[in-house]
């Protein structure tokens, strides 16, 4: 982990102070978990001696979700962006064959449905209209519905772009609970508020209460610190009472959870934790305890990814050399987990095959970022290798697939590593928002 890093952790941890926080008038709601749905399925058959998929699978109909291979889901609910519906044609139709948003997903849990104002950031009004959005979330079977946003953040947040971008999202909510009180619809809506600093988001949240909202939202916070979110919650809070609800867009904050409950919000969504599985340079694998290990890195050869590609083009090492390698690190693993080697003699074949891989620069692997490589991963892998976190899991994961939820190699490994993650953070999460 970086230091800059560190020290964002470090002044998050410093944040958890709900004990001098007053609690908003909605606490009694709660506060739930969503996870963002982007087509994150593994085969369940996939076999990991072979790196071999099920023969003749159908992604959508085959492969698993994460509540479904464990006994619980590890959320509470599940967010579905239309922009991410829209990017497959293919996946489109086939929620509309299997009947709606809820069997695609086979989960019986609520399902909440918002446009995906990350994937039109860059377009001057969103492509979709109230009456379209309206019509898709019922259609589809949400339970809950949010307007049409527009966010404001980096280059978008400059003054002149941000005010236009501010009263759209405005006129935009209220179309939205105008049009649905006037039709026939029966998912709940959810009003979004967009803003730049405290004041613009608690103005934006109490013209969409007064509109009739019961449900709302805050967007384009995903990024922003911890610290500052507490400063826009503490302003939006007053204009909150005992049955509004308030959704809190891409901020799964662990050590934040408390005190945003505490300051009114009673859902929020994240994918970090899943994501953080593949894309996270150092924490891959999550514990209960809170302390994170990376996974040990493994790329197929024969899969020709970036890495072993720029390799084999520098001419750095042979593929027949770089394969034998590859099967050495995997075979020391399920080794070492078997009690069959030590972690100084496992260490030394995953490093064999891991000093090659510094991606090279103009065709050359500088020496000290070889190095560098070289000290970060020897300290990650053995740090893994001698607490072997994997075996002190109870989850369905790594009880299932053992070593392997620690290999960095492919979607049906890192993929259930997130889920395993995932289930961590639910754990969490639950354990401090039921104190």
């Amino acid at each position: 982990m970086s230091k800059k890093k560190n020290n964002q952790q470090n002044e998050e941890d410093n944040l958890v102070s709900s004990s001098d926080i007053e609690v908003a008038p909605n606490f009694h709601f709660g506060v739930q978990y969503f996870i963002p749905e982007w087509d994150d399925l593994v085969d369940p058959g996939y076999e990991f001696s072979t790196d071999s998929f099920t023969p003749n699978r159908h992604t959508y109909t085959d492969d698993k979700y994460a509540h479904q291979i464990y006994t619980k889901p590890n959320y509470d609910g599940i967010l579905v962006s239309k922009v991410v519906v829209d990017k497959s044609k293919r996946k489109k139709a086939h929620i509309e064959q299997v009947g709606g948003i809820h069997k695609f997903i086979r989960f019986e849990g609520k399902i909440m449905g918002d446009c995906g104002a990350f994937g039109y950031i860059t377009e001057e009004t969103p492509p979709y209209t109230t009456v379209e959005i309206l019509d898709y979330y019922q259609h589809f079977g949400f339970n809950y519905g949010v307007s049409i946003d527009h966010l404001i953040v980096g280059k978008f947040a400059e003054p002149g772009v941000r005010e236009k971008r501010y009263n759209l999202t405005l006129n935009n909510a209220e179309e939205f609970i105008n049009q649905y009180q006037a039709g026939q619809y029966k998912f709940t809506p959810i009003g979004v508020a967009q803003g730049w600093s405290p004041e613009s988001y608690a103005k934006a949240v109490k013209e969409i209460i007064d509109m009739g909202y019961e449900y709302i939202a805050l967007g384009g916070l995903a990024r922003t610190p911890t610290k500052n979110i507490l400063e826009i919650l503490r302003a939006v809070r007053p204009h909150l009472n005992s049955h509004i609800r308030m959704h809190l867009f891409g901020v799964g904050r662990i050590n934040g959870v408390q005190d945003f409950h505490h300051l009114g919000v009673t859902s929020f969504d994240s994918a970090s934790p899943l994501r953080s599985a593949w894309l996270d340079s150092a924490a891959n694998y999550h514990t209960l305890s809170g302390k994170t290990y990376a996974a040990v890195r493994i790329p197929p050869v024969d899969k020709h990814g970036l890495r072993v590609k720029r390799v084999l083009e520098a001419g750095i090492s042979s593929r027949e050399e770089l394969k034998q390698l590859e099967q050495n690190s995997l075979k020391a693993l399920r080794e070492f987990d078997a009690g069959k080697l030590t972690v100084e003699e496992t260490l030394s074949v995953l490093l064999a095959y891991d000093n090659l891989l510094e991606l090279p620069r103009d065709g050359k692997v500088k020496p000290e970022a070889q190095a560098r490589r070289q000290r970060q991963h020897t300290q990650m892998y053995r740090k893994l290798l001698e607490d072997q976190p994997w075996k002190q899991c109870d989850c369905a994961i790594c009880r299932e697939i053992g070593v392997e939820v620690i290999i960095f190699r492919g979607n049906d490994r890192n993929r259930r590593r997130g889920f395993h993650n995932t289930y961590v953070f639910y754990q969490r999460f639950k354990q401090i928002t039921q104190r």
